[in-house]
């Protein structure tokens, strides 16, 4: 990958598995984080789906993603309620927006 193909906004997406405690409560939470940009309580093997936005302007070109997404992550994690994460890196992305 190229430095120029490493600047930008990139969104990763965070699953998320609650316990059975107040799922909108956590839902919450992680919506007050400022790199997290949607949320979203889903059906499935995971509760919620967070939409991360990270930035990588000033970033070394070896570092991935997902080490950038790590604090987030942990922030996530440490959310009363949270059991457990499972992150999505998309490698290319089109978004249709009306």
């Amino acid at each position: 990958m190229s430095t120029h193909e490493m600047k930008g906004k990139y969104v990763i997406f965070v699953f998320v598995d609650t316990e059975t405690i107040d799922t909108k409560k956590i839902l919450e939470k992680i919506s007050r984080l400022p790199e997290v940009i949607e949320v979203h309580v889903i059906s499935g093997q995971y509760d919620l789906l967070a939409v991360v936005n990270i930035e990588l302007y000033g970033k070394a070109v070896f570092t991935s993603i997902q080490e950038l997404a790590q604090e987030t992550i942990e922030k996530i994690r440490k959310i009363e309620g949270v059991r457990d994460t499972n992150t999505i890196v998309p490698f290319y992305s089109v978004t249709k927006r009306t």
